[in-house]
């Protein structure tokens, strides 16, 4: 009798054990899902704040047209952003899908480094290459991108290490969680 008690017991604590992961896991994973949602709110005005400069940029570029013209020193961050839009996009396939998150990191960090080589363009006679009002409209949406990148990044840490932890990832892989990526 004191046997199949014993049993029983081990197989409650196990049972509410099981539960116990599955809902702290999918709260982790939640709170993800709603900080990406964030950090894609704040990127998409990134991506429309630099679509609308760059179209301007193009109209100045196209109102001055010269045979010795530098080349477009525009190009490297369209191309950049054209990326940026499409990993964006992409990151909606399923619920935190880690190759996706590390494409939108990647390509995040080349329109940085596109928007920092352009700002290391001397300027001509007609002024800097970036206006100062777009130059401080980057930084305001920079921030608030950075802020909500580094809140979403922190959140995957903690869900990767929950993951991590020992009697949760003998178990987490059957119960359909998989780590994910940081941007």
């Amino acid at each position: 009798m004191s046997g199949s008690l014993l049993l029983w017991g081990m197989l409650a604590l196990c049972v509410f054990w099981g539960v116990g992961l599955h809902n702290r896991l999918m709260r982790l994973r939640a709170r993800g899902v709603s900080a990406l949602g964030s950090v894609e709110k704040h990127m998409r005005v990134y991506a429309e704040l630099l679509r609308h400069d760059l179209a301007g940029a193009t109209v100045v570029q196209d109102a001055k047209p010269a045979p010795d013209a530098p080349p477009d020193v525009w190009t490297g961050l369209r191309s950049a952003l054209l990326e940026f839009e499409e990993a964006l996009n992409a990151i909606h396939a399923r619920a935190l899908p880690t190759d996706a998150l590390a494409h939108l990191g990647q390509c995040f960090d080349a329109v940085q480094i596109a928007w920092r080589s352009l700002m290391e363009v001397p300027p001509d006679l007609a002024g800097p290459v970036v206006p100062l009002a777009m130059r401080t409209q980057w930084d305001t949406v920079t921030l608030r991108v950075e802020t909500s990148r580094a809140g979403f990044n922190q959140i995957l840490i903690q869900y990767n290490d929950a993951l991590g932890q020992f009697p949760a990832r003998m178990v987490a892989g059957w119960m359909g969680f998989k780590p994910c990526a940081t941007i």
